[in-house]
């Protein structure tokens, strides 16, 4: 039996929100130097000619008061340099330039050391350590950003960068702020042909994962899916949504992931009808389904698994058949990923499947429009969730999702008894030459399966905490 004092509760929950923001993560098990350097070098080659590309990392959040959120840096940042630290830039130049006697290509401007912020807030890598660590060869301070080296920013044109959220004050944003007031100096260039942008080039890029990104990729999807089995185990009648989601995510952090891709979303009964429910309030539950859609993030990448089981460990007569229904348009969904095929034939060959099953159930008529299923099919995953890679046709190396739902909340024009049903499934498929593989399928999903893995003891059984 484990017993946590307050005390201690509430010293880990202040070493949690004073946790460094200021620092770098460096991950010494993920994506080496090599690759991204690879990756910036990909990018040059993609740029308009004499053009430069301009990105920011994302500045600091606050959470609240004196707090700040656990700082995440800016995928496409994290992608082109490794580099986990705020308050940094990267400029990359198609045509090298001049600068001492030498071509530079690149250049990055990052945080100076500081001991006093770094003995509060961890280490920070500094000019040096970013050279030794991450591979750069010209880092400057952020303070000198687009003065040293002395490039001649006017024969550069056009200068290409993405949009940035807005900045928000604070002290930890100040140096970034000024560094995006600096570039109106920079000759801008944001009307370039729709297929030229920086947007559409770095989607273009990052749809398509290497094999070392597939492999920092597929960890995350195993240990999202790993989460999802405990958290079969744990729900029995009793149980409360948090608690649920406190299981998911206590094994992602065991098994080394550093955070969750996304709010975690743990609704049930009517809030399994809610497509982005983050509260997880709900106490003392008892019958109905759960629906659970968590992942883990890993090495910067994100897993997405959603799956919905019965919390009294059964499905219901009306909860198994709508189950049913989802669970064939997400295997018809999954055939439909393959090279060459797109989103909406993903989309198309999931939503007949939904919508012949619920005519034949009754809940609508024969070519009725409805909004039990009201969303997409799916979306790109990666660095971030809902992934750069547009809507194009699929190509091996592309990891999607494919997650068919139908939700019934209460209320609808429909008999009471289906009421308060919410059903998503959710798979990871990455395309291969001659198909697609499920990088989830290990995850139980059939109600046979399901209803077996529910009657196993959970964390939450063997784990006895008191107030």
């Amino acid at each position: 039996m484990y017993r946590f004092s307050k005390i201690i509760l509430t010293f880990l929950c202040l070493g949690m929100s004073i946790a460094t923001v200021n620092a770098q993560s460096y991950f010494a098990d993920g994506l080496d130097p090599d690759f991204h350097k690879e990756r910036r070098e990909a990018l040059r080659s993609q740029l308009p000619p004499n053009s430069a590309a301009l990105f920011f990392n994302n500045p600091v959040k606050n959470r609240s008061n004196d707090t700040e959120f656990t700082y995440r840096p800016n995928s496409d940042f994290f992608y082109l340099t490794g580099f986990r630290e705020p308050n940094a830039a990267l400029i990359i130049f198609q045509t090298a330039q001049d600068f001492n006697g030498k071509k530079v290509t690149e250049i990055v401007y990052v945080q100076p050391r500081d001991p006093l912020r770094e003995q509060w807030d961890g280490e920070r890598l500094g000019i040096e350590g970013v050279k030794e660590k991450l591979g750069f060869e010209q880092v400057f301070l952020n303070k000198d950003f687009l003065q040293s080296p002395n490039i001649n920013w006017n024969a550069v044109s056009p200068i290409l960068t993405m949009e940035m959220d807005e900045i928000e004050g604070g002290k930890h944003n100040a140096v970034l702020k000024e560094m995006v007031e600096k570039t109106s100096l920079l000759n801008i260039q944001s009307e370039l042909p729709r297929n030229n942008t920086l947007a559409v080039i770095m989607n273009k890029m990052r749809a398509v994962k290497t094999a070392e990104e597939l492999e920092v990729l597929e960890k995350a999807v195993v240990i999202s899916g790993k989460a999802h089995m405990e958290a079969f185990r744990s729900i029995k009648p009793g149980i409360s949504e948090r608690a649920i989601q406190g299981v998911h995510e206590f094994v992602h952090k065991a098994m080394g992931a550093e955070e969750v891709g996304y709010g975690s979303i743990v609704g049930a009964g009517n809030d399994a009808t809610i497509l982005h429910y983050v509260e997880n309030h709900k106490t003392d539950l008892q019958d109905g389904l759960i629906l659970m859609d968590v992942g883990a993030e890993y090495r910067g990448y994100s897993g997405d698994i959603t799956r919905t089981v019965p919390i009294k460990g059964v499905f219901s007569d009306e909860e198994k058949a709508i189950y049913e229904i989802v669970l064939e348009a997400l295997e018809a969904g999954i055939a439909a990923c393959k090279p060459g095929s797109d989103f909406q034939a993903v989309d198309r060959a999931s939503r007949k499947v939904i919508d012949d099953g619920l005519v034949k159930l009754g809940l609508i008529k024969e070519g009725e429009r409805h909004r039990f299923f009201p969303h997409g099919i799916g979306h790109h995953l990666g660095l971030d969730v809902h992934d750069r890679g547009g809507n194009g046709k699929f190509e091996p190396g592309m990891v999607l999702t494919v997650e068919p739902g139908i939700y019934i909340p209460k209320g609808s024009d429909v008999d009471p008894k289906w009421w308060q049903i919410g059903v998503r499934i959710e798979d990871n498929i990455l395309i291969t030459e001659d198909g697609n593989k499920n990088l989830s399928s290990f995850v139980p999903k059939t109600v046979a399966d399901i209803e077996a893995i529910m009657k196993e003891e959970g964390i939450l059984q063997k784990l006895q905490i008191e107030e």
